[in-house]
């Protein structure tokens, strides 16, 4: 009975070969129930992962013996009655990205979350990602001068269609948009270091003609003067994902690197010789996992809040234009 309990939210994709495995292997943590769908998937989700218990009735799911937190993994329509019934439950909630289809539900999540005193983050697990955290804190701190300008970019084909949730736009929220921009847009204001201002974007469908965006470009302004975009493409080969950021001082260029990808970072400061080094793989989903459950005892602030989530599908939203 020890160690910090989880509950999972889905008991498929992301949820059963990446996010159930990330805490089975996170130090001081321990995945004991799942809430699926259907009967079936739930049993079986927690045979492979041996859980305590599978069910597919959230009212029992939240009742189970001594959970301290739960991953909400379900498509993001669904967030917000999970969330909150979560949080109203004294649980501790890891939210997956994009954090919710519309800001208003954001909101009622990040007050729900004040009001049970609970922890709500993010699951923007790049936060988790040891070299940009480094980064980060190096922009912060000056070591690149003032922000002039950032980009983020990732393209990655999908091998095959994905599934029908994220071909709907009321349930999805935006296929590239919500599956792999949310998560650069969340890199771009971290790296950053200030309060966007306004963004704007062109979302098309030209690779897989669904009524969900395939490509989307997004241009944000920052409250600091910088500017920064952020491209993200389920249908077209575009090479490694990449993050650049420039200041008056300095600048940084990571090829690879994202979602704990092996790269090489390359650094230049003005009047020196820039410098490139290897970055190793890292499972970002387990640090993330050992980030929150030390994040929920009070003894670290490293993930993103449920503010931040908020002000991530705001973007999103000017971005898509509903």
């Amino acid at each position: 009975m020890a160690g910090f309990r989880w509950g999972m939210v889905g008991s498929s994709g992301w949820a059963d070969h990446t996010f159930g495995p990330a805490i089975t292997h996170a130090r001081g943590n321990r995945l004991v129930a799942v809430l699926g769908s259907k009967a079936k998937g739930a049993a079986a989700y927690a045979e492979r992962h041996a859980l305590e218990a599978s069910y597919i009735d959230l009212k029992r799911f939240l009742a189970h013996p001594e959970l301290d937190a739960v991953w909400v993994a379900s498509p993001p329509d669904l967030h917000r009655q999970q969330v909150l019934a979560a949080l109203k439950a004294g649980k501790h909630v890891l939210c997956e990205k994009p954090m919710a289809v519309t800001v208003a539900d954001c909101k009622a999540m990040v007050r729900a979350a004040a009001a049970a005193r609970r922890e709500l983050c993010i699951g923007f697990n790049n936060r988790a990602q040891p070299t940009l955290q480094k980064l980060a804190k190096r922009v912060a701190s000056g070591h690149f001068g003032t922000a002039l300008d950032a980009r983020v970019q990732v393209y990655y084909p999908y091998p095959s269609a994905p599934p029908a949730w994220r071909q709907n736009r009321t349930r999805s929220g935006g296929w590239a948009i919500g599956d792999i921009g949310t998560h650069l847009l969340d890199v771009l204001c971290w790296m950053m270091n200030s309060t966007p201002k306004a963004a704007y974007g062109h979302l098309t469908n030209e690779c897989w003609g669904f009524k969900t965006d395939d490509h989307a470009q997004v241009g944000v302004t920052f409250k600091n003067g910088a500017i920064g975009s952020i491209t993200a493409c389920t249908g077209a080969a575009g090479g490694a994902p990449r993050v650049e950021f420039y200041g008056t001082a300095g600048y940084f260029i990571l090829r690879g690197g994202l979602f704990g990808a092996a790269g090489d970072l390359e650094i230049g400061l003005k009047g020196k010789e820039a410098t490139t080094e290897k970055i190793i793989a890292c499972d970002t989903y387990q640090n993330e996992v050992e980030l929150f459950s030390a994040q929920a005892r009070g003894r670290t602030r490293a993930l993103a809040t449920g503010a931040d989530g908020a002000t991530n599908i705001g973007l999103v939203a000017a971005a898509r234009g509903w």
